[in-house]
């Protein structure tokens, strides 16, 4: 080989040793991301979960207001009957 060949393929070498570090430290963040990724997909489902659960209570309210509602204007009713 001459000199020249020698210089390049030692570039090359140096190139692809570079880019192994960079591919490398892509990946590790790679791998972070998707660990907070996967964290932050299990607090958006504890959430959704937590939001069914508070919309079934204030379902629930809305019909017990509803109720006294009702029972509010039957007494004011019989009030004015009195």
């Amino acid at each position: 080989m001459d000199e020249e060949m020698m210089d390049a393929a030692e570039e090359a070498g140096a190139d692809a040793i570079g880019e192994a570090v960079a591919a490398e430290a892509i990946h590790e963040d790679a791998v972070e991301k998707a660990a907070e990724a996967a964290v932050l997909i299990e607090t958006a489902e504890e959430l959704a979960a937590e939001a069914v659960v508070e919309e079934a209570v204030a379902e629930e309210l809305g019909d017990e207001a509803l109720v006294d509602a009702v029972a509010a204007d039957a007494l004011a009713s019989e009030a004015e009957g009195e």
